[in-house]
């Protein structure tokens, strides 16, 4: 469908027939192809299906409206690049650097944290300086180190299916670069400040050319009061940096904002492979808005952690484990192949996460809706799993 500036202005304007926040970001349509396997397939429902799509760890309240707001003021600036607008990417970085009290020779943006990710891979791996990763992390980077020829050292969870950092901080001697993520997906898992402050300062002790990469995805979910956020590291190792993006707690997954933050040195060789006019204008100004704004993230925050809650104790009280997550999935052992749980709640519109080796055959990640998205999901996840198991059944492995 084509729109005309006027109409795409109707869209995004409150009142009826306006487009929600969420279809902004274009809620559910970043995992089709890497859940399904193809666009034809029978278990994706057209957009405008009646379903419940907690799938791919998106905020499900989009933007706020603050964000919005800004898109709607800024799409004047579109024809301009994000230099030359009027919310320019350098004052969006020098913003972020501000934050954190470093300046902006410390940050690099890029179009959501994907491109940090890859572009770790290509600036500080390989042939013989390997990736290490946990064994059930995040994929992509070992998707992209597979893709450049680079070698691959994983790392299997510990039992509680947090990363295993005893055995990572081993594996990274010699390595090219640590992927830390932290919280962790698909586990949802998350290590307090004193473990990830003992893991990078052996890590530059014992191996001071191995890169440590703390991506901080689900950093905003975070209720554990021994967590903090690893920036300070990045600021003080050398060879540390973490990575962030507005696509989770901010709900910008469809407007694709994210950045790096590190040492000058780091960050420069991450800026070396920057996509060219990489952020957008309309992203820019959503963000630039939204940390304006600490209220609503205040705000979505609570809300993500009290249908997190409720979503947790449903299956807790039904007798299955799930990990303690911090974030806004749950990773649940249903005692059933996740291909199975999948398309079980398929066909009753609910759409819950992909394969996760080497759980797939026994978890489940599934996403935070709204809480009202989530009654109704739950009561399809009590006919999907039937009866509740037994205790041997819900135990963590």
């Amino acid at each position: 469908m084509t729109l005309s500036r006027r109409a795409f202005l109707r869209t995004v304007r409150p009142g009826p027939g306006a487009m929600s926040p969420a279809f902004i970001t274009a809620r559910g349509r970043e995992a089709l192809e890497g859940e399904f396997g193809s666009l034809s397939s029978p278990f994706i429902p057209p957009p405008d299906a009646d379903e419940i799509r907690i799938s791919s760890n998106e905020n499900p309240m989009g933007p706020g409206p603050s964000a919005v707001s800004a898109i709607r003021e800024n799409l004047g600036e579109s024809n301009r690049y994000p230099m030359n607008s009027k919310i320019t990417d350098t004052a969006v970085a020098n913003r972020i650097a501000t934050m954190f009290g470093a300046k902006r020779e410390n940050v690099v943006l890029a179009p959501g944290s994907t491109e940090i990710l890859r572009n770790s891979i290509r600036a500080f791996c390989g042939p013989d300086r390997p990736l290490v990763s946990g064994e059930c992390s995040y994929e992509n980077p070992v998707r992209d180190a597979e893709y450049f020829g680079v070698p691959i050292k994983t790392v299997a969870n510990a039992e509680d299916l947090s990363l295993d950092l005893d055995k990572m901080a081993g594996a990274a001697l010699g390595a090219g670069l640590v992927f830390l993520c932290n919280p962790n997906n698909p586990t949802g898992t998350a290590h307090g400040r004193t473990a990830i402050s003992d893991f990078v300062r052996y890590v530059a002790k014992e191996s001071p050319y191995t890169y440590v990469l703390i991506d901080e995805a689900y950093n905003d979910y975070v209720t554990d009061p021994n967590y903090s956020s690893a920036a300070e590291f990045a600021l003080k190792y050398r060879n540390v940096f973490v990575s962030r993006t507005f696509s989770k707690a901010f709900g910008m997954a469809g407007l694709r904002q994210g950045y790096a933050v590190g040492g000058p040195a780091t960050v420069g060789k991450l800026a070396a492979y920057k996509l060219t006019f990489g952020t957008n204008v309309l992203g820019l100004a959503a963000v630039s808005a939204s940390l304006d704004d600490p209220a609503h993230l205040t705000k979505e925050i609570a809300r993500n952690a009290e249908v997190r809650k409720y979503t947790l104790d449903f299956f807790r009280n039904a007798g299955f484990w799930a990990t303690d997550s911090q974030t806004n999935f749950i990773f649940v052992k249903t005692n059933m192949p996740a291909k199975q749980f999948r398309e079980g709640c398929a066909k009753f519109k609910v759409q819950v996460g992909r394969d996760f080796p080497p759980y797939e055959k026994t978890h489940a990640r599934i996403s935070i809706g709204t809480m009202d998205e989530m009654k109704r999901a739950t009561e399809v996840f009590r006919q999907v799993l039937g009866t509740a198991p037994t205790d041997a059944d819900s135990s963590k492995g």
